[in-house]
């Protein structure tokens, strides 16, 4: 297999800049970095076939003047107009309205502005987002990056994956893929993920995150690794891992009942007029969760819930509900608010699920507060295992198998263990514990990554330094600013003697531990890229592909990871994956 996948390889991403195509199996589009001196770009030659459709990529452009302006607009209002148009996704139709001309017109105060070309405007744009993405580039070499493959399914039922890359200075987005036509079949997947390592470039990739458990996706990998020598690490998102774990939860029968009423109580409040002007008045807090992941949402919702009870108690003993029509008349008023106000059964069992859901929570909000989340998964995680025991003494056994197993065949990586360890808060506090995973961590991590960018042997024997807290790590700035500067900061200060390890340190600490979801971005855009009826040319293709690529990276370059999800006030939407907590399946 190894020998064929060899093949594809070299098929699918010849090692000239040839754009030629000669692999019959998976006819894709060749990509090949190509660093000028103006551009920072990816060359292709498409084939609009699927599954090349699925690849779809910045396209080379050739150097074009900066947006042209008349008279009326100096250029940095069109150039502000510009990063507004691609920002929110519009089409170039957008310049032509009537009333998008006024409104800029009554902005800068000049009847009849001339507006810039769409072409002008994405040009220049693209220009500015191949610059920074040349720069970040030069990051991955220096502290290494995290390739992050975003599975996602469209409204249109399509399976796609977008491609991003994370480093210390920032999230870029490379590109989306149609995977529809290849989802099962390994020696494709296989292929698309050579193309990808070898965009990014193999040694500076420290890990590639990715939320596809699949059992597809996971012989891939293991080829991809075995090819590339094991020079990086495969982990699942964290997120999803949490979420796929609160899903296990939520399918327990005790849980399921518990739900069930819960949902009963939000489509009542929220499906109707009167309950929702009285929510307002009597519960501060929004109840149900914006959270782009589904049980993290669920189960957000039922803390919140559960919090409100007294407020929720206070509203159905209100005046406005007894005058109502709803006190009088209605058999589901009288059981909604039989459940809220005498159902302690019910509510003393949604308190006992919270027990076990927050301390899970809790892990992914610490992993958001961090700026470096890789040095402290494996002491959240531990926490969350420890704050479950506390919360329901001997009942605790199922819920920690569960925990661990989900651990032990998803999430856990190397590289946990890792950053666990050179998480100098937490080494050299009474709180770290030695053991074989922790070891064969370290050891695992400094050998793989070794390959290039450090001398292994010197790294392992630095380490020795390090953990007996020796030389400049026992210094008084070295104690003192342990607990004060981020991880990767305190091994730039006071790691300066022991330079491989220095270089392993902030190789793995500078790494993210999630993936996309938590950016909250609107995947409508590359969606309709892959629906085709937007690509009827390839003029039109490559410039919506180029529209996307400056999109998304627009977007990135303002977005900060939030687990609880875009406000409504940002979304327009209420909740995003909850509709069945408003009304009931139709």
């Amino acid at each position: 297999m190894l020998r064929r996948m060899n093949k594809l390889k070299h098929d699918v991403v010849p090692s000239t800049g040839s754009p030629a195509i000669t692999s019959t199996e998976v006819q894709q589009s060749h990509l090949q970095p190509n660093m000028s001196s103006k551009h920072c770009f990816l060359q292709c030659t498409p084939d609009l076939m699927d599954p090349v459709k699925m690849e779809t990529t910045k396209a080379s452009c050739e150097s074009k003047p900066l947006v042209k302006t008349e008279d009326h607009l100096d250029f940095s209002a069109a150039k502000s107009i510009g990063r507004f148009i691609l920002e929110a996704g519009f089409e170039p139709g957008v310049l032509h309205s009537s009333s998008f001309k006024k409104m800029i017109s009554v902005l800068v105060n000049v009847p009849g502005v001339a507006m810039p070309t769409y072409e002008s405007i994405l040009q220049e744009q693209l220009r500015e987002t191949e610059n920074r993405e040349r720069e970040l580039r030069q990051e991955w070499r220096r502290s290494g990056c995290s390739v992050i493959l975003d599975s996602w399914k469209g409204q249109c039922g399509k399976s796609f994956i977008s491609v991003l890359v994370y480093c210390s200075k920032g999230m870029i987005f490379l590109r989306s893929m149609d995977v529809s036509a290849i989802i099962e079949d390994v020696d494709l997947l296989t292929a698309m993920l050579f193309r990808v390592v070898d965009d990014v470039g193999a040694h500076n990739i420290v890990q590639i995150v990715t939320n596809d458990v699949s059992p597809y996706m996971q012989t891939a990998r293991h080829y991809v690794l075995k090819y590339y020598d094991h020079v990086f690490f495969f982990a699942l998102c964290a997120d999803h891992c949490i979420n796929f774990l609160l899903e296990k939860i939520a399918a327990s029968k005790d849980v399921c009942e518990v739900l069930r009423k819960a949902k009963a109580i939000t489509r009542f409040i929220y499906s109707r007029a009167l309950p929702m002007e009285l929510k307002g008045r009597y519960i501060q807090e929004e109840i149900l969760s914006s959270s782009c992941l589904k049980y993290v949402a669920v189960f957000i919702t039922l803390e919140r819930l559960v919090s409100a009870r007294v407020n929720l108690v206070n509203m159905f003993n209100s005046p406005a509900w007894d005058s109502s029509v709803w006190a009088a008349s209605s058999d589901l008023f009288r059981h909604i608010s039989g459940i809220v106000k005498t159902d302690d059964a019910f509510w003393r069992a949604a308190a006992d699920v919270v027990k076990v859901t927050n301390p899970l929570l809790s892990v992914l909000y610490k992993l958001e507060s961090d700026i470096c989340p890789m040095g402290i998964l494996y002491d959240a995680m531990d926490r969350a295992k420890e704050n479950i025991k506390r919360n329901l003494g001997d009942k605790h056994g199922e819920y920690w198998a569960l925990v661990d197993r989900i651990w032990d065949v998803y999430l856990h990586s190397p590289l946990h263990a890792a950053g666990h360890m050179l998480n100098p808060r937490i080494f050299y506090s009474d709180r770290f514990r030695h053991d074989t995973e922790i070891s064969s961590g370290i050891t695992a991590c400094i050998v793989q990554l070794g390959q290039v960018h450090y001398n292994p042997r010197k790294a392992a024997a630095q380490l020795e330094v390090y953990q007996q807290r020796l030389g400049s790590f026992d210094s008084d700035p070295a104690n003192q600013q342990v607990m004060g500067i981020p991880q990767v900061e305190w091994w730039s200060t006071h790691g300066a003697r022991t330079p491989d390890l220095q270089t392993v340190a902030k190789r793995i600490l500078s790494q993210t531990c999630f993936g996309a979801t938590r950016y909250n971005i609107d995947r409508s855009i590359s969606e309709k890229l892959h629906v085709g009826r937007w690509n009827k040319t390839a003029a039109e293709h490559q410039r919506f592909c180029q529209m996307e690529y400056v999109h998304y990276n627009l977007v990135l370059a303002r977005a900060t990871p939030h687990i609880h999800g875009p406000s409504v006030v940002q979304h327009g939407r209420l909740t995003m994956v909850l509709d069945d907590w408003i009304a009931a399946p139709k």
